[in-house]
């Protein structure tokens, strides 16, 4: 479903030049928070410079936690995992977009896959399980990540984007799902101006934690 948004506290940033092109959106919660690690799609036709594969991208293990969470990379980029903690890691993942099991390895290793399906590839620790991190590969699409006050910049090529009434972009973001269609289409009119974008999500409810025997018992007393 195709959602128009509209734009406002305009927040772009433009450089001295006339015709900048670099345009700062904020993707917010339908509560009007910040979301960190939100990966917006562009079709790279749009784009004033497409990314591609160079050298190798990085995904840390530190405090039992993926750095960063939430990854987007061009399809055939090859993933370095090192592990920065000083206890043995198990990566995996299930995703069909590239299935893998990197098995248990201290710090002296730097593991490497290679990503040359596109897709939404969900990775975890086989030993620890909180860890969770998500790598989005891109093919005909590139991908900005948000960061922690949920901004990201794109630079727009005008040129392209002037030939039409509007452009689309795709939002998604882990507490939608694991998979790429459940991502949100955003449609915004020409000339593009920045500003925030709402997303139909909000944080998940905390899981309820059982109570133990001793907390049931001391409930049972009235303490």
């Amino acid at each position: 479903m195709i959602i128009k948004v509209a734009l406002s506290a305009v927040i772009a940033i433009f450089s001295s030049m006339a015709f900048a092109d670099t345009q700062t959106f904020t993707i917010i919660d339908k509560n009007g928070q910040p979301v960190s690690n939100a990966v917006v799609l562009v079709d790279k036709s749009l784009l004033t410079k497409v990314n591609v594969p160079q050298g190798n991208v990085v995904i840390d293990q530190i405090d039992k936690q993926f750095v960063p969470k939430v990854s987007s990379i061009e399809q055939g980029t090859t993933v370095v995992f090192p592990n920065s903690d000083n206890i043995r890691h198990h990566v995996y993942s299930f995703s069909a977009a590239k299935p893998f099991e990197l098995k248990l390895y201290s710090d002296k290793e730097r593991p490497k896959v290679t990503f040359d399906q596109s897709g939404i590839v969900t990775l975890g620790c086989n030993i620890h399980d909180g860890m969770i991190g998500y790598v989005v590969v891109n093919n005909d699409v590139q991908g900005f990540v948000t960061n922690q006050s949920g901004t990201v910049s794109i630079d727009i090529d005008n040129a392209a984007s002037e030939q039409v009434e509007t452009i689309t972009l795709r939002v998604w973001h882990p507490w939608m799902s694991d998979n790429l269609g459940a991502a949100q289409t955003i449609e915004l009119s020409t000339p593009i101006k920045a500003g925030d974008i709402t997303l139909d999500v909000a944080p998940p409810e905390p899981e309820k934690k059982e109570k133990s025997r001793l907390e049931k018992r001391f409930n049972r007393l009235g303490a």
